[in-house]
């Protein structure tokens, strides 16, 4: 019979092998992965950091992608702005040409039928202006309207973290003093300058305002993209393998395996030497 001592020996090897295999293993999804992380035993404070910072990232990127939804917002709302601020410019120059002295009534009927398209096409604008749903120049973005839209920007909570859309006053005609004006007359086109000058004015403060709003989120995302560079690198000096070390322990746990892997075929032999022997006595 093969003796225990034989056995205990034959154990240990396969043990052996089985923990190079294992060694071998782990170090080959290292450099396969760049990761030293692979498992919670790897480095459990190390894995909880790193699993910190992945969230923050995920939590951050979004924020980035929140930030450029409000810059398209705004791109909209801009869009809008410039179209109803072209209409308000034309108006003034027809208003300008019925309120000359020389002009004829007749000719004044004529400007005001383009006039008056140009009041029916700000409304319209107004009214028909949106983004995924939500009307932008009719007055909900305003600053004192009952629901406020705001962008988060920031992974915290508070005004901190959110950028107010709030800025956009209507611009139908009604707003803007538009409404019921008639340059078909002296009269008329005379008393149309002051409000489409007003007008004017308050079309571009609130397309300042939008800039500005525009400007805000851009920077905000600027500003967390380099956050997360940040962060990532911070990520990757925690998690990233020692490729050089690794193939070094790889090249060690295969002599090892190798090794190991001798021993037991030694082992095997001699034991089968044992039975040859047993096996001859017997008979």
């Amino acid at each position: 019979m093969v003796g225990i001592s034989d056995q205990g020996a034959l154990s240990q090897l396969i043990s052996i092998i089985t923990n190079n295999r294992s060694g071998l293993g782990d170090a080959i999804s290292r450099i396969a992965s760049g990761s030293r992380l692979i498992n919670a035993s790897a480095d459990p404070a190390g894995l909880a950091l790193a699993a910190k910072l992945k969230s923050e990232i995920a939590a951050l990127a979004q924020t980035v992608d929140n930030a450029e939804t409000g810059v398209n917002f705004i791109n909209a709302a801009e869009g809008g702005l410039s179209a109803v601020n072209d209409l308000v410019t034309r108006g003034r120059e027809l208003a300008l040409q019925a309120a000359n002295g020389t002009q004829s009534d007749s000719a004044r009927q004529i400007l005001n039928v383009e006039f008056q398209q140009i009041l029916s096409g700000i409304d319209q604008l107004s009214q028909s202006q949106e983004f995924n749903g939500q009307q932008i120049l009719n007055g909900d973005l305003s600053p004192t309207a009952p629901v406020q839209i705001n962008i988060q920007v920031g992974a915290g909570t508070g005004p901190a973290n959110q950028i107010s859309l709030n800025v956009i006053e209507a611009v139908d005609t009604a707003t803007l003093g538009l409404a019921g004006l008639d340059i078909s007359t002296s009269a008329g086109a005379q008393a149309a300058l002051a409000p489409l000058e007003t007008a004017q004015q308050t079309v571009l403060r609130t397309r300042t305002e939008v800039g500005t709003v525009a400007n805000r989120l851009s920077t905000a995302a600027d500003n967390t993209r380099t956050t997360i560079e940040n962060l990532t690198g911070a990520l990757d000096q925690i998690a990233a393998t020692d490729i050089a070390g690794e193939i070094a322990e790889l090249k060690g746990a295969l002599a090892r395996l190798e090794v190991s892997i001798r021993a037991l075929n030694i082992q095997n032999r001699q034991n089968e030497n044992i039975v040859g022997r047993l096996l001859d006595i017997r008979t």
